[in-house]
């Protein structure tokens, strides 16, 4: 390992052990000494939260960060699912987590009219949380592009939902920005 910084990896809130021994560009078998250490679980399909992926690759000398708007899911899905939430770390998964609470009713009414036979209960929680998400910046972050925001949408979807549901946030999105764009 050289003395030079490494930039950090960005990485998703939750990772497998396989995944961010490929993210930090170590071998499995380093991740899983330092989670074995830990009493951590660590087959290669385990999966690995954001503070504990950050602490062992920090113990390898290299650096990650977590992908904004998986933070955000994060605390969206355990507030709806929970019931309460944890204080949101400040900055931008704050003021995403913040917006999108505060509109919750609104977000679903649009949600659900762009959504043909699915009413916003019946969706998966992950997906719901994913598509206001999805709807609170295209509508109140216009600097960030439309393609942008649907290919988020869909990434986050194909990491935490299921099979379909990238092609349903996609679809569903994409005509709520239509609708945002024509207003």
């Amino acid at each position: 390992m050289s003395g030079r910084p490494v930039d950090p990896v960005t990485i998703p809130a939750r990772v497998t052990v396989e995944r961010l021994a490929e993210a930090v560009g170590r071998e499995m078998s380093e991740i899983q000494a330092v989670l074995n250490a830990r009493g951590e679980p660590s087959a290669p399909n385990d999966i690995v939260d954001h503070a504990l992926a950050a602490d062992v690759a920090r113990a390898l000398g290299a650096e990650v960060r977590v992908e904004t708007r998986d933070l955000a899911l994060e605390y969206l899905y355990e507030s709806e699912t929970r019931g309460e939430m944890s204080e949101p770390p400040e900055g931008r998964v704050s003021a995403l987590v913040v917006g999108i609470s505060g509109q919750i009713d609104e977000l679903d009414r649009k949600i659900e009219a762009a959504s043909e036979h699915w009413s916003v209960a019946r969706m998966p929680t992950v997906d719901r949380n994913i598509l206001r998400l999805g709807l609170y910046e295209l509508e109140h972050h216009p600097q960030t592009s439309t393609a942008v925001i649907l290919s988020e949408a869909v990434r986050l979807a194909q990491t935490y939902s299921t099979e379909k549901s990238g092609a349903f946030v996609n679809g569903v999105l994409a005509a709520l920005a239509k609708e945002v764009a024509d207003r």
